[in-house]
């Protein structure tokens, strides 16, 4: 194994574990009515897919780090860590890697949730792009667009519905002013 070979097994490696640790962290829960469950599942297969099929594509077209996608799939995973670490800080207890909605769950709109309604799905498709990237496996990437960011989308369509049914004019209110992925404050006229 070549240095290049195993500095781009060491990353991804690290951003396994950083993951499943993050996925598997005990935290302190208000339990609500799981919808979608199937999704995390799917997720967590895709996820780990995506992440192998990194570093293995890389290592069968015996690749050379291609170092700005290196350091920028490596900004990317940094940058989508820490804006779903902050969606977590943000929902408290009511975090859930769940289609979870709760009796006494509240619309939060604050923090990075009044710049984004989906922060951590944001963050969760910045990562599933970073990966390939750090690695130059553009095979992977494309596997991750076509896989993993239907998926997003659909279960984000159901989030939504759930929403509108919990907090009904509210939730439409926050929905006309703030995005759903895109961070880009939506002109009021």
């Amino acid at each position: 194994m070549t240095g290049e070979q195993a500095l781009v097994l060491a990353v991804l490696a690290a951003t396994g574990v950083q993951r499943l640790l993050e996925t598997f962290a005990r935290r302190e829960k208000v339990r609500g009515e799981v919808k979608m469950a199937w999704s995390f599942y799917a997720f967590f297969f895709l996820h780990n897919l995506i992440l192998a099929g990194s570093f293995v594509e890389f290592l069968l077209l015996e690749k050379r780090i291609v170092w700005p996608a290196f350091v920028g799939g490596i900004a990317l995973y940094s940058g989508a860590v820490g804006l779903r670490l902050a969606a977590i800080r943000e929902l408290g207890r009511f975090w859930s890697l769940q289609v979870e909605i709760r009796k006494e769950h509240q619309l939060i709109t604050s923090g990075v949730f009044s710049r984004v309604r989906h922060p951590a799905y944001l963050s969760i498709l910045g990562e599933v792009v970073s990966l390939p990237l750090l690695a130059g496996a553009w095979w992977t990437l494309l596997f991750a667009m076509v896989s993993y960011v239907p998926l997003l989308l659909l279960r984000l369509r159901r989030e939504e519905r759930e929403l509108v049914a919990k907090f009904g004019d509210a939730y439409l209110d926050y929905r006309k002013r703030t995005r759903a992925l895109i961070p880009i404050r939506r002109r009021t006229t």
